[in-house]
């Protein structure tokens, strides 16, 4: 009688094994992409938390001591105030702001939480012209999002103080509007402003296509 010899198929077990490396690699492939995704998201999110913070808390300055001191200033007398902090300073109460004024030859000596850069050295609130301030809104090394990220919330009529070199000089905002980076007038000296104050950051947010700008004049 003739014998017939089967072929054995392999084992379920044995099939199945040979798909634990794809396993492996499915999970790490999976793992890379949720991270992605995390920092991705991240990435979006960060740059609005100073503004829900801002929303949620509205931090304010108590500016009534500079406002004195400003009058002081203004009338000859010691200028008083409650500030301890380093350096010449801007204080923009509305928005909760007390910056060091830094001094240098381009926005990048401001770095990381520094303060916000004075652009033009030959002007100052003792001299005619134009004081120009440059600030970042937001920088992912910044936990702040930078002095200037609620500059857009300032509106005419909110009062600015600088402290100058032991003074207070008091300043009113009576415009704001956005300009295209090549619109380099804003840093020029305005004849019907003999004191002016120009500040500007980036606009919109996370973005360098226009510019915001606040400006002041010296009460």
């Amino acid at each position: 009688m003739a014998k017939f010899s089967i072929t054995q198929r392999s084992s379920t077990r044995t099939r199945y094994s040979n798909g634990a490396p794809r396993s492996t690699r499915s999970k790490i492939v999976l793992i890379v992409l949720s991270l992605t995704a995390t920092v991705s998201l991240l990435f979006l999110v960060l740059p609005y938390l100073p503004r829900l913070r801002y929303i949620l808390t509205h931090p304010k300055i108590d500016d009534s001591s500079y406002q004195q001191a400003a009058k002081a200033t203004k009338n000859g007398q010691a200028a008083k105030t409650t500030e301890k902090l380093k350096g010449n300073r801007l204080v923009l109460g509305p928005i909760g702001v007390n910056a060091e004024i830094i001094e240098g030859k381009n926005i990048y000596v401001i770095g990381k939480n520094q303060g916000v850069w004075h652009e033009t050295p030959a002007t100052n609130p003792t001299k005619p012209g134009n004081m120009v301030l440059a600030g970042h809104r937001f920088l992912y090394t910044a936990t702040n999002g930078g002095h200037f990220y609620s500059l857009p919330e300032l509106k005419p009529g909110n009062k600015i103080y600088i402290t100058w070199n032991s003074n207070v000089y008091e300043y009113e905002v009576y415009n704001t509007k956005t300009v295209l980076p090549t619109q380099v007038d804003i840093r020029n000296p305005d004849p019907a402003v003999p004191k002016k104050l120009t500040m500007y950051t980036c606009y919109p947010l996370g973005s360098t296509a226009k510019r915001f700008v606040v400006e002041a004049k010296q009460l």
